[in-house]
């Protein structure tokens, strides 16, 4: 099973994953926190370093990648007004991989953890380069074609004022975030909102507030999951 978060820069997206994470400890559940493997293990840093090689070695990899040329091209080559996701070819590889590993880990016995998976990196990007909400849902779409059962998505919800506040006191990922400032940064999180709001109106979405307390979000998280492993055979 799969478990990915959504939401803007600053609304505790890595912590609820590492408090999910702390929960199937205590129910002695087998599970990998992926985002957290990616930036502190090496072998994971090699292996994520080398995926980019499953497009060509994979059928399903190399449909999706050429789908998304497709309706990429479609917008008429948008580029990044903000600075934040750069080249679309990279976004196509990235999501490409993201897929191919999805199919093999809703099979698996473990449960995988990605506090900024596939949806996230997609909402970024349509954030950052204007993207239509038509062209937006016809991205998810083919992203997702096979890789929706027995997999969670997760909207740590948070206001836009509160996205932005964490940022000016570096609480966010002022890494990433530092290229934008004012008003631009301002209407680029009003535009993320936007999309994961137009995700949440067309898929399957457990919102969390950010401010919620602790044992109500895993109480409504862990419900979800026994929800969804009942209705799957995995």
């Amino acid at each position: 099973m799969v478990i990915e978060c959504i939401g803007l820069p600053g609304s505790g997206k890595a912590e609820l994953m590492k408090l999910v994470g702390k929960e199937l400890e205590k129910r002695e559940v087998d599970y990998i926190n992926v985002s957290l493997k990616m930036k502190h293990n090496i072998i994971w840093k090699l292996m994520g370093a080398a995926a980019g090689l499953l497009i060509y070695l994979n059928s399903d990899a190399r449909w999706l990648r050429d789908r998304l040329r497709e309706i990429l091209r479609g917008e008429g080559g948008s580029q990044s007004r903000y600075g934040i996701s750069g080249d679309p070819e990279r976004l196509i590889r990235a999501i490409a991989v993201y897929a191919f590993w999805y199919r093999r880990f809703i099979r698996s016995h473990k449960l995988y953890l990605f506090d900024e998976g596939m949806i996230h990196l997609i909402t970024m990007f349509c954030a950052d380069h204007k993207i239509s909400d038509e062209t937006f849902r016809k991205i998810v779409v083919a992203s997702e074609r096979g890789i929706r059962k027995a997999r969670l998505v997760i909207l740590s919800k948070v206001p836009v004022e509160e996205a932005l506040l964490s940022m000016d006191t570096g609480e966010g990922s002022e890494k990433i975030f530092g290229k934008t400032e004012g008003e631009d940064r301002a209407e680029l999180f009003r535009e993320w909102d936007r999309f994961t709001e137009v995700y949440k109106s067309c898929f399957r979405v457990l919102e969390i507030q950010s401010g919620e307390e602790k044992r109500k979000k895993m109480s409504r998280v862990f419900g979800r999951i026994r929800q969804i492993l009942s209705e799957t055979d995995i």
